[in-house]
């Protein structure tokens, strides 16, 4: 036998934790060391049958910390302060007293908890987590009806099983109506939300300047930026435009307005259209493939030089981008060629030196171009992110000593002699690359593939990009060929699982219900229902419905065996005890303590034997009940002993 209560602690312990789990990191030091500090003497307190928490106690405990927390709730800070409130609350309530209501409690706060935890991270993992509490919390409300009725009652192990089967079964016949309200319930453009969310502390993987010699190591990280549905491409046209940094300031160098506007000449130009979707994060910066035409789905805004902002940051957004594969820019309006001239303050004399000799050997633009690239590509530079200089001269220390350096030494470099020597220049930031999905049809840019190279303004032409990473000696070009391991492709399908669930769950939206409703209604307004095929239907309608009304007609004049008896049991003990208030949640056993009547108990016993193990009665018990009713009728409540044993005569 196992008892209700024992399996009700079981799941209410699991809710708790996959209630807590997701949230578990994101947590003050006080809560993470409370919950499974409560979880822990939950368990003890049962096994050691101390008592729990009740009266006064739990609320005044809750109160207090609950206002600890409170007083740290601003406009700026709501989340953060409401998780450790719940998470307290909720291991306050695991160490009270087992009744009904602290066990809804749990279930309540712990559903909190996890819905929370959407705010910091809505991956596949949020719906395994979601499934696994919905499972038990629907199992737990069934066994909390049996409880509530009697608390010490317990069950076959056979009869459990088939208890719990009914109860998981009832949010799995559930699913079907949540697809269907999941896809008609109206969806606002963003987030409701929105305002909680926690504000990122870094710009993932793409910096708003670019400061030469600021760290000895540039530390690599695979986490994803974005991923972007869209044809396979050649590796070198796999350059993502991000931002523009055309000024000196200090040691960075940083965006500032310009005036002339470029624009990509698309005639004969091979167009590539994709639909990217970016990792949430607090860059107003829209990531393109360079070089970009239109992006279209999104509210943003298109500066002068391609850069794209969006105007909300956070959360999820989805955009279509269209982009040329030529490598340059034409200009319209007046060229200011000065502002792609302009120095920093403090450049070390043999960088100038370096930068005038490319300007006395080269008559045009384009010489001193193919000058420059013709030295980067002899001088034996090598690709490093360690090691990297960090003198008063880092320019001077790449070009001249270490030559190994990361792609801002390279493009910052190769930019300040272009500028050097007359040529007008700026920085690029992004990135470069992307792991294709076949799965998917997507590529996948992760944080380590960041970015920075450089683009030439030439007379005639417009800006041209031009990456001098590429003349290191041991630049990563990467193998388009290149065969993937099991590995590979065991992480390829798991991303593809990621993305599919962002792109058809967590971005779906108004715009994507207008899609589905507009081509159903197509479908439907085409569609012509066969003459036959509609009587056969109507047929079968009326023969459904016919079947439904006789069940239920005919259903309601007869009882179940199980429903007579006790009719019959009630109706007696009316009689015979007109003083007991019986109601749909009064207990047999609890009626049988009530009026001492040994005959209530046996019938009881005999009952909750049969039903309550989950199998219809058989002839034989049923028999044995209408003993017992017509013992009890007939009795004056004195024959038997009041320690519950069988009369003789009813075994």
């Amino acid at each position: 036998m196992v008892g209700i209560r024992t399996v009700l602690d079981i799941l209410a312990g699991l809710i708790s934790l996959v209630g807590v789990a997701p949230l578990y990191l994101y947590l003050d030091r006080l809560p993470q060391l409370a919950f499974p500090a409560a979880l822990l003497a939950a368990v003890l307190m049962e096994k050691k049958s101390i008592k729990p928490l009740s009266g006064k106690v739990p609320t005044v405990i809750s109160i207090t910390l609950f206002l600890f927390y409170a007083v740290r709730i601003s406009r700026e800070n709501i989340l953060e302060p409401a998780i450790n409130i719940l998470v307290i609350l909720l291991a306050v309530r695991l160490l009270s007293e087992r009744i009904p209501r602290n066990y809804l409690q749990i279930f309540a706060l712990s559903l909190f908890a996890l819905s929370a935890s959407s705010l910091y991270d809505l991956s596949p993992v949020f719906l395994s987590y979601l499934l696994i509490m919905i499972l038990c919390i629907a199992a737990s409300l069934v066994l909390l009806t049996f409880y509530t009725v009697d608390a010490k009652l317990s069950l076959s192990r056979r009869g459990m099983k088939r208890l719990m089967t009914v109860a998981v079964a009832m949010p799995a016949a559930a699913a079907p109506l949540i697809l269907i309200v999941f896809i008609i319930m109206p969806r606002p453009q963003f987030p409701l939300w929105n305002f909680l969310s926690p504000a990122e502390d870094k710009v993932t993987g793409l910096s708003e300047q670019v400061i030469p010699g600021s760290s000895l190591l540039v530390r690599t990280v695979k986490n994803p930026v974005l991923r972007a549905e869209s044809p396979k491409l050649a590796r070198t046209d796999l350059y993502w435009r991000g931002i523009v940094l055309n000024a000196p300031q200090g040691n960075a160098w940083v965006r500032m307005p310009v005036s002339e506007r470029a624009f990509v000449d698309t005639k004969g130009a091979g167009l590539v259209r994709q639909t990217i979707l970016p990792e949430p994060n607090s860059s107003p910066y829209l990531i393109t493939l360079d070089t970009p035409v239109k992006v279209t789905g999104i509210r943003a805004d298109q500066s002068p030089d391609l850069v794209y902002t969006r105007k909300r940051t956070g959360g999820r957004v989805r955009y279509v981008t269209e982009s040329s594969l030529k490598q340059n820019q034409s200009v319209s309006g007046a060229f200011d060629r000065d502002i792609y001239l302009r120095l920093p303050e403090h450049v070390s004399p043999r960088v100038e030196d370096l930068g005038k000799k490319f300007a006395a050997e080269g008559k045009t633009d384009r010489k001193i171009l193919a000058a420059l690239e013709e030295y980067f590509n002899t001088a034996r530079f090598r690709y490093s992110t360690s090691g990297l200089p960090r003198s008063a001269d880092p320019i001077g220390e790449f070009l001249f000593e270490g030559k190994a350096g990361h792609c801002e030494l390279f493009a910052t470099s190769f930019m300040l002699l272009l500028r050097e020597a007359g040529v007008p220049a700026r920085l690029v930031g992004g990135y470069y690359g992307g792991d294709y999905n076949e799965l998917g049809g997507y590529y996948l840019v992760t944080e380590d593939m960041a970015h920075v190279w450089v683009e030439v303004y030439l007379q005639g032409t417009g800006w041209v990009r031009k990456d001098p990473t590429v003349f290191a000696l041991d630049f990563a070009g990467g193998s388009e060929n290149k065969r993937d391991s099991l590995l590979d492709r065991v992480g390829k399908f798991s991303d593809y699982l990621n993305y599919y669930w962002n792109n058809a769950i967590v971005t779906y939206d108004l715009d994507k219900q207008i899609t589905i409703f507009k081509s159903a209604n197509k479908v439907l307004r085409n569609f012509t229902f066969p003459k036959d095929a509609l009587w056969y239907l109507l047929f079968l309608l009326g023969l459904g419905g016919f079947v439904a009304g006789y069940r239920v007609f005919f259903g309601s004049l007869k009882s179940s065996p199980e429903k007579k008896l006790l009719r019959a049991l009630y109706g007696i003990i009316a009689k015979k005890y007109p003083a007991e208030s019986i109601s749909s949640s009064t207990g047999l056993l609890d009626l049988a303590e009530s009026t001492g009547d040994p005959y209530i108990r046996d019938f009881a016993v005999t009952f909750y034997d049969s039903v309550y193990r989950d199998h219809v009665l058989s002839a034989e018990e049923v028999k044995r009940l209408r003993g017992i009713l017509r013992a009890l009728e007939s009795s004056t409540g004195k024959e038997l002993s009041t320690g519950g044993t069988r009369h003789k005569s009813l075994t």
